[in-house]
């Protein structure tokens, strides 16, 4: 998985417009009628400029003949009632087009969210995969993101319906033009075609000097920190709230960030003092080519009136028309590279989407069972993690009996949280076998599959919705479980505190939302469990923060609501050791142990032994 870091390299021709491609593609399947609105826009612009240039020469041509004034009036009523109607649909298309594009902006930019949402989690960790978003976040920073791709998208369609219009309505007056062999008029073209290449060749020199600046490799160490993003908005989050904020508040960070964010910034001086040069050369010499042909479309058409080959009309006609190619041509000299650029820049999001998952995807049905009679085995089961040199868990074997309750313990990184996670299917093991009922859990489908378990981590998320939905993780739930699991697990008394009830907002995001204390917190996450209603309930030391009595209160409640399930408790601590059928017990990725409490306590060597007797002051009361 390569990834391109310096956008200001070569790229042949072709691969520009494989870039372009495949962005535009993208976009059209986001809106499959985008497009087309986009080009019938521009059609009906092209059409009402050149309607009014044909407008002007035909009045002019018809007063010079000495036509009636009533049929000049009636041509002339029936062009501007055309012109209305070009700028009625228009006006409606631009707008209509304004909504659409919010909704692929919006579309696009959960691309990356979706795609991650079904990433695997060992390609998530993967840290190549880490610096792919990083690099998503800096080109999205730099160019405007795919709105960029927007802009430069209209300028080039609109730049080529108008060199259309142009050619096809000067069409008769150019070949007239060039039946008349004019010397000083071909020479007059070749100066201004020369002018219009030569600005738009510096324009664009001076525009690719001041994107290496924007968006090249650093080439100090300095600058590698200065592009890695570290500012403000990063440090502090790009939603500032007191979270966020509230450690450099009260250390004092202000210095260390204006180290490594303004004063850091002033040594640079010298190099954004050129690259403001390059953009002030880049417009100049990007502007230089429409002076140079106003100035010449005037030129001639002075020329060929002053030689009486055209009428008044057909000079208004060509002069118009003769500016138009010339600028349209300069502008898509100008905006190709550009969209080209901006392509190059979204390469590295659409890179990131066709990342491609290496976890087996089953696709044997999970049976349903009413009795929840489903019986987990490892065997032999070895895994590492992503990039990672030891593993965490080794030579596992261990059968979870249906209606059993386990409680997994050990020290800190002993594997405890792993096995939770090759449980889940988060990850695959590298060696042996995980089986549901003797079928390798690989075979299942893997969303029919992970229904069997609700597990609470320890870094469990709440999010900033309403209580219900928090619970429920859905918009549509029935608020009297919710509230029901919102009691069992002693949320009742806050509950009823809240006068929105399950419908108040979390966090301070909104402007009635709540913070829950860190015990709250988890208690939700554990009514999040119990609602799930899955045959398999697994909590991985969401209370480490309690203290140990408050830790055996909650698991003990747990314990009472999840009545006949399977129930795995995981934790470094040993409260539910008590009330649980086996414990085992887990170091430095091996299980070591298995028993009840009465049997692993008698074993004065063993682990668990050494924990208890660390712990039990905590437990003697409970």
């Amino acid at each position: 998985m390569e990834m391109e870091t310096d956008l200001t390299s070569k790229l042949p021709l072709r691969e520009h417009i494989k870039n372009i491609r495949k962005v535009l593609r993208v976009i059209g399947d986001l809106d499959k009628s985008f497009f087309l609105h986009t080009g019938l826009k521009f059609m009906l612009d092209s059409i009402g400029v050149y309607a009014g240039l044909l407008l002007s020469a035909y009045i002019l041509d018809r007063l010079a003949a000495g036509e009636e004034f009533w049929s000049i009036f009636l041509m002339a009523a029936l062009t501007c009632l055309l012109l209305f109607g070009i700028q009625l649909g228009s006006g409606m298309l631009q707008n209509r087009l304004a909504v659409r594009w919010e909704i692929v902006y919006r579309r696009w930019d959960c691309l990356t969210e979706e795609k991650i949402l079904q990433m695997d989690c060992a390609k998530i960790d993967d840290p190549q995969t880490r610096k792919m978003r990083e690099r998503i976040w800096q080109d999205n920073n730099w160019g405007a993101g795919i709105n960029s791709i927007r802009w430069y998208m209209e300028c080039v369609m609109s730049s080529l319906f108008r060199l259309t219009g142009a050619l096809v309505v000067g069409a008769p007056v150019f070949l007239h033009m060039i039946r008349g062999r004019s010397v000083t008029i071909l020479l007059a073209l070749l100066v201004m075609a020369a002018a219009v290449a030569a600005g738009s060749a510096l324009g664009t020199l001076y525009e690719k000097h001041l994107q290496q600046f924007m968006m090249g490799k650093p080439e100090t160490d300095e600058e590698r920190i200065q592009y890695a993003g570290l500012t403000w908005g990063v440090v502090l989050g790009y939603d500032y709230n007191y979270r966020k904020g509230k450690d450099f508040r009260l250390y004092h960070g202000y210095s260390l960030l204006r180290y490594w964010t303004l004063e850091k910034e002033l040594r640079r001086r010298p190099k954004v003092r050129e690259a403001s040069f390059n953009s002030g050369k880049s417009n100049f010499w990007g502007s230089f080519p429409s002076g140079i042909v106003e100035c010449g479309a005037y030129l001639i058409v002075a020329l060929l009136a002053l030689g009486g080959t055209l009428t008044v009309g057909s000079v208004i006609r060509f002069a118009g028309c003769l500016r138009n190619i010339f600028s349209e041509l300069s502008e898509l000299a100008y905006k190709l590279p550009q969209l080209a650029l901006g392509a190059r820049r979204q390469a590295s999001t659409l890179e990131f989407l066709n990342i491609a998952d290496e976890m087996h995807k089953g696709k044997l049905p999970l049976e349903k069972r009413n009795d929840n009679l489903y019986r987990i085995q490892f065997r032999d089961v070895s895994f590492k993690y992503p990039n990672a040199e030891q593993y965490a868990l080794r030579h596992f074997s261990m059968e979870l009996k249906v209606g059993e309750k386990l409680a997994i313990v050990g020290m800190n990184g002993s594997g405890k949280t792993t096995m939770i996670k090759l449980l889940c299917r988060l990850y695959d093991p590298q060696e042996g076998e995980i089986l549901l009922n003797g079928v390798d859990i690989r075979k299942f489908r893997h969303e029919e599959y992970s229904r069997l378990f609700s597990v609470v981590f320890q870094d469990y998320q709440l999010f900033s919705f309403p209580l219900g939905e928090n619970v429920a993780v859905s918009g549509a739930y029935d608020e009297k479980r919710v509230k029901k699991c919102l009691e069992g697990a002693g949320m009742g008394a806050r509950l009823a505190e809240l006068k929105q009830g399950i419908h108040t907002y979390l966090h301070k995001d909104y402007e009635d939302g709540v913070e829950f204390s860190g015990g709250e917190t988890q208690k939700v996450a554990i009514a999040r469990s119990i609602y799930k209603t899955a045959p398999f309930v697994l909590l991985d030391e969401p209370t480490a923060a309690l203290d140990p009595l408050a830790e055996y209160e909650i698991y003990k409640r747990f314990d009472e609501i999840v009545e006949d399930k399977t129930a795995i408790y995981i934790s470094h601590r040993l409260s539910s050791c008590r009330f649980c059928d086996k414990i085992a017990v887990f170091h430095e990725g091996r299980l070591i142990q298995q028993g009840t409490h009465e049997e692993l306590v008698k074993d004065q060597a063993g682990k668990y032994y050494e924990m208890w007797n660390a712990q039990a002051q905590y437990y003697v009361e409970a």
